[in-house]
């Protein structure tokens, strides 16, 4: 199963009830300290554990201010302050068919909740649309009278009534043949009843439950100690007493398929050689990440210590120390792991404690709480390279960061920024969960802004390739997005090479060819209001900074656009209001919009219109371009020809 949506309620700072999507790749959350990010990693973590097991607490998870008051009017121990929904895999509807003797349909979904009592609630759904498809896919229905009134269908019961009486109909005029096929629309139907109802008993509620994928959290104190005392773990163990960083050790004993009382016989020498070739293994993916140092190499040592006489006075058995040591090749020493840096200490420890779920074939949620804090920038983009290019292509990651280092800019549609709205005014607020946009609270989207400001330092002062100056952010999305779009069909997008600089705004352009272009590759794309002004002067400091004339592209210029045309004209009338409409609260057609003999820019007749229905003219521009992020699948379905055609020439000038 895929986790698709978390709601938080009532849990800590969360006094209003939040909905956060989910990537199924990596999901980032950032936000200022005490905003509640950890708060949502530890309500998923509770919903359904797969390390170091933890609890809903009324006294100490409750919001406190609410507390006496909701005691009074319902039982708190059925509030579920954590409600999950996951689509369901293959594996799934598998595992689903063989438990229900029904498959499912894929667009099935299940949802999973906590409650303050502890219980674990879950239930499936499925709407009766998607079980149409599948009921006239299964009964053979192929005359489009009779889908469409299957489809017209509100509820099971009108849909067999209205198909009963259509197959009597039909036989009364001698269409047997499609009177047989409605005939057999009822008995289909009624094999989805279960999963249309929701009505599982227990049995299959557990079977369902059982397919969860489970929740792996880490933190900062799941370290791994320098040496352990592997007697009192395998006591702690027994007893159900572990410790923080119990969970990690252990996970690195269960990687050498051993626990920690395999070590304390005979055959510990034997054993101790599976441990030593678990940690080659767990230390080959470590170096390949870590480069910070790749002169290190993992060794296991272990060492017998006398115990003091009992309380009798008894003498007691020795313990065995188990104790990991690092050599460091570049110095001929061997140092114990708690005396080596933090960073190094929390990478390995990381991928020590998830190596006993890395190769699992069943699904597992990442969540990563700071991870990273202590490590360098540098080695921080190491791990984030770690999380998106192999942790996040097998199991699905939660993150939490305030570091530029961990944030990766051009995945900005899957961060959620996470603000702490209270004041001491109004403290009822609680949390909010939004995207990374511009309308975002810009003390908690800081972090993105670092990166982008890095990633644009590390363009300019390393020429890192050609650089491209546009106005703003809506023309750095819409390029990306069209591009990536045309390149995946086939078409030409832009060079990969070509590196794209907002100016902010377009009274910067002619400054940063003049400045820029004397010693790097740098294009320009001109577009906007003042496009007539600024050519002219973008065109002379290309001059004085001997940048080819053929490297400013001016969006006015193309065939049949406005003078004036901003880049928002490359799309068709239909495409942008597609984009408009659904990015404001004011939906426009294109029949409101002013015909002219001159053209006019899409943004002044959307304007005209606006103003027309008492509408502020101006809106956010980087409203749509967000939309197109948020929507791109279903926009890219309805693309026209024109609107490709107009991106596809932009970027073969741009490419020239």
């Amino acid at each position: 199963m895929l986790l698709q949506t978390v709601e938080i309620d009532a849990f800590r700072n969360f006094t209003n009830k939040q909905t956060m999507t989910v990537d199924s790749g990596v999901t980032c959350l950032i936000g200022k300290n005490e905003s509640g990010k950890t708060t949502i990693l530890k309500a998923l973590h509770r919903l359904h554990p797969a390390n170091e097991p933890d609890r809903f607490d009324l006294t100490k998870d409750y919001p406190r201010r609410h507390l006496a008051r909701d005691r009074r009017t319902k039982d708190l121990d059925e509030v579920a302050p954590v409600t999950a929904v996951f689509s369901l895999e293959e594996a799934d509807l598998d595992a689903l068919e063989d438990q229900l003797g029904i498959r499912p349909p894929a667009q099935t979904l299940v949802e999973a909740s906590r409650t303050y009592g502890g219980e674990l609630e879950v239930g499936i759904s499925c709407s009766l649309e998607h079980v149409l498809e599948l009921v006239i896919q299964e009964t053979g229905i192929d005359d489009p009278d009779d889908r469409e009134l299957l489809v017209q269908g509100q509820s099971v019961p009108d849909i067999v009534t209205a198909v009963k009486a259509r197959a009597k109909q039909l036989k009364e005029d001698k269409k047997t043949a499609r009177a047989k096929v409605l005939d057999k629309v009822p008995a289909e139907l009624s094999k989805y009843k279960l999963l249309l109802d929701g009505d599982l008993d227990e049995d299959q509620t557990q079977d369902l439950a059982n397919l969860l994928p489970k929740f792996f959290y880490f933190s900062t104190y799941e370290l791994l100690p320098g040496e352990c005392d592997l007697n009192s773990l395998a006591e702690r163990t027994k007893a159900g007493r572990r410790r923080k960083g119990d969970g990690t050790i252990l996970s690195l004993l269960r990687l050498a398929g051993e626990g920690p009382e395999d070590f304390l016989d005979e055959d510990y020498d034997s054993r101790k050689a599976e441990l030593q070739a678990a940690s080659m293994e767990l230390s080959d993916q470590v170096f390949e990440y870590w480069k910070q140092n790749d002169a290190l190499t993992v060794a296991f040592d272990t060492d017998l210590i006398p115990m003091p006489a009992d309380a009798n006075g008894q003498p007691q058995p020795h313990h065995r120390i188990l104790k990991i040591e690092l050599r460091d090749e570049r110095h001929g020493v061997e140092t114990n792991f708690a005396t080596r840096s933090t960073g190094f200490q929390w990478f390995f420890s990381f991928l020590a404690a998830f190596s006993a779920y890395r190769d699992r074939a069943e699904r597992v949620v990442v969540l990563l709480d700071e991870p990273g804090t202590s490590l360098h920038g540098e080695a921080q983009g190491d791990f984030l390279r770690y999380i998106y290019g192999e942790l996040g292509t097998k199991q699905q990651v939660l993150y939490t960061t305030h570091s530029q280092h961990m944030i990766d800019p051009t995945r900005y549609e899957t961060m959620r920024a996470i603000h702490d709205q209270a004041t001491r005014k109004d403290p009822s607020l609680g949390v909010v969960i939004t995207p990374v946009s511009l309308s975002a609270d810009p003390k908690t989207i800081l972090p993105v802004e670092a990166a982008l400001g890095y990633s644009v330092a590390q363009h300019l002062f390393l020429g890192a390739g050609p650089l491209l100056a546009v106005e703003g952010s809506s023309d750095f999305i819409f390029l990306m997005r069209m591009s990536d779009y045309l390149i995946s069909q086939g078409r030409t997008g832009l060079d990969p090479r070509l590196a794209i600089i907002p100016v902010g705004g377009i009274g910067n352009m002619p400054a940063f060819v003049a400045v820029m272009g004397r010693r790097l590759s740098v294009r320009a794309l001109i577009d906007g209001a003042e496009t007539t002004k600024v050519t002219t002067k973008v065109l002379s400091a290309a001059r004085a900074a001997n940048v080819d004339a053929t490297h400013i592209t001016v969006i006015g210029q193309l065939e049949g656009l406005p003078e004036t045309a901003d880049i928002e004209d490359l799309f068709s009338t239909k495409d942008y209001l597609w984009l408009h409409n659904r990015a404001t609260d004011v939906i426009i057609e294109e029949a409101n919009l002013i015909p002219s003999d001159k053209p006019l820019p899409i943004l002044q007749r959307i304007g005209i219109a606006r103003d027309k229905q008492n509408k502020p003219r101006d809106f956010d521009h980087v409203g749509p371009a967000h939309q197109l992020t948020r929507d791109k699948d279903a926009f890219f379905e309805q693309v026209d020809d024109e609107t490709l055609d107009r991106f596809e020439i932009v970027f073969k000038k741009l490419t020239a």
